[in-house]
């Protein structure tokens, strides 16, 4: 999962409130609260930021080992998603001039 990318759904909106996330899903008219650390995470959910990437800027931030915290964030990122406030982002691998899918070392 750490190559996975997420970004929040278009239809949420948030907003931060002493470190704490207030965050309106629309289409569903809920409104959720998030904690601090969870406030962290959704606001860097910006659809380019790696899995990998987030849990090195939450190690780093945080000061805690990311191998600690990665399946905690994994597992909170899918309940995120199945809750409608993020979403995975699907990347398409570049093609090469000669129309071969470039591999994962861009070879």
């Amino acid at each position: 999962m750490t190559a996975a990318t997420f970004r929040r759904a278009p239809d949420v909106r948030y907003r931060l409130l002493d470190g704490e996330a207030v965050v309106v899903r629309q289409r569903a008219a809920e409104v959720l609260g998030l904690d601090p650390v969870g406030s962290r995470i959704l606001d860097l959910l910006d659809g380019e930021t790696t899995v990998a990437e987030l849990l090195d800027r939450l190690a780093a931030e945080y000061d805690i080992d990311r191998d600690r915290i990665a399946s905690e964030v994994e597992v909170f990122l899918e309940e995120l998603a199945a809750a409608g406030v993020v979403e995975r982002v699907e990347r398409v691998e570049p093609e090469d001039p000669g129309g071969r899918r470039a591999g994962p070392d861009g070879s």
